[in-house]
């Protein structure tokens, strides 16, 4: 079942988000942050949040925000699916739903931004099977030595 996220999620969209890769277990400060703000009400409107939950477990995640200061252009901060769910249409599900939903709030662009470093290739391969166009390269973005891709998807 696809559905909105409760403060309750919190810890299972951080287990998520270590078992699917995207921080180690010691990294997860920032994203725990940003959850703990999401729920105090301190981020700027429009972030929203879903998750995918069956037989009582969360097996993906998607977090979208607006781009501040642009007209109807929007990020992707986040998509993780458990690892053994990869595969089997749950990305693209959550994906589509993020689309949706803001299509029919009258956006126009959505944006995906990730690592360029060799270990991103599956992700890489994955927006573009999804119809996003790679967009951009920012050399040595996050560290020397690692880009940043931008992807995009007119909505």
């Amino acid at each position: 079942m696809l559905r909105v996220t409760t403060p309750e999620d919190s810890e299972a969209i951080l287990s998520l988000s270590v078992a699917a890769g995207l921080f180690g277990a010691d990294e997860t400060g920032a994203l725990r942050k940003v959850l703990a703000d999401h729920w105090a009400g301190n981020i700027n409107e429009g972030h929203e949040w879903r998750v995918y939950e069956e037989g009582g477990q969360l097996r993906g995640v998607v977090y979208w925000a607006p781009a501040q200061m642009s007209d109807g252009a929007w990020h992707v901060l986040m998509l993780a699916v458990r690892p053994d769910c990869q595969g089997q249409g749950l990305g693209s599900a959550l994906m589509q739903h993020a689309e949706a939903a803001l299509r029919a709030s009258g956006q126009r662009l959505l944006l995906v931004e990730m690592s360029g470093l060799p270990s991103y290739e599956r992700q890489r391969k994955f927006y573009a099977k999804i119809g996003y166009g790679r967009e951009a390269v920012i050399r040595d973005f996050y560290a020397s030595g690692e880009d940043k891709v931008v992807f995009r998807k007119a909505l």
